[in-house]
């Protein structure tokens, strides 16, 4: 049922926004939630370190991370990170009365720093969150999407209509056969994939799975056309090794594509940004 995920999805939300129904949130999910702020920190720290570091104007200072996640976590890791322009669609000056609105062109933007003294100029580093299937902070507002938390959900609903409206409420793609209630997402969900396909068209390009299947057959389909760019290269983390054959079979006709797992092991989010961050110019 749509709203009983829903409301697993805001869980750790409400408990990193400090708002609740006057109960304390189980033991459980304060340390899992610490957990994750942890992992997301030291994800940041890694994107940063790999941009700061591309000292040559040969390669963009501008990373995309591609999502279908819905949580908040690189949003709330963004702001203990000072050191990076961070980009998550919305135009902040949409609106005299301060409603962001979301703009799927601005991933195309780029800032520059220019110096007082000498002529130069220098691309400041940034970081693209692009929520492929929507976010808990988007909202449907006059026909746009507008950044906004939703207020805590009610402990029950007196009616069904009221529950649907609280679910329809958000501005998101659920995990469900039927993608699409309405066009306005449907509009934004083809502009973010023709993002997505852009990006893999570009020559040289890294691109990095980490905690995705590939269920998207959109997603899935895109990949696959782009990786006839032979340029482009696809590193896949595998979780575990039960993962590993789902992933060879499914990427079995296409030489530009690794896998990379830990026999016996599991390859979750801590080494990932271990790897990342030792192999791809983040140390030394």
């Amino acid at each position: 049922m749509a709203a009983d995920f829903l409301s697993d999805v805001w869980l750790p939300h409400e408990c990193m926004l400090k708002r609740g129904y006057g109960t304390p949130f189980a033991p459980q999910v304060i340390t899992d939630l610490e957990c994750t702020r942890a992992n997301y920190d030291a994800f940041m720290s890694s994107l940063e370190k790999i941009l700061t570091r591309r000292r040559t104007g040969l390669l963009p200072r501008r990373i995309n991370v591609f999502t279908t996640n819905y949580d908040l976590f690189i949003e709330e890791a963004a702001t203990r990170n000072n050191n990076i322009l961070f980009n998550d669609g919305f135009n902040r000056r949409a609106s005299i009365l301060g409603d962001a609105e979301f703009d799927a062109g601005s991933f195309n933007h780029s800032v520059s720093a220019t110096g007082n003294l000498y002529n130069y100029k220098v691309e400041l580093p940034t970081v693209n969150l692009i929520k492929l299937h929507g976010s808990l902070s988007w909202q449907h507002s006059k026909g746009k999407i507008i950044y906004r938390i939703a207020d805590i959900k009610p402990l029950d609903f007196p009616t069904l209509a009221e529950m649907k409206g609280w679910v329809l409420a958000h501005a998101l793609i659920l995990p469900r056969k039927e993608k699409f209630k309405e066009t306005l997402l449907q509009n934004v969900y083809y502009d973010l994939l023709r993002t997505y396909s852009n990006e893999l068209d570009k020559e040289a390009t890294l691109l990095i799975v980490f905690g995705f299947s590939f269920a998207d057959e959109h997603i899935e389909t895109i990949t696959k056309k782009a990786l006839r760019n032979a340029t482009l290269k696809l590193l896949i983390f595998a979780f575990d090794e039960a993962s590993v054959n789902g992933f060879m079979e499914k990427f079995r006709d296409y030489s530009n594509v690794e896998i990379i797992y830990r026999p016996g092991r599991n390859v979750d989010f801590p080494v990932m940004n271990n790897i990342i961050t030792c192999y791809l110019g983040g140390s030394r």
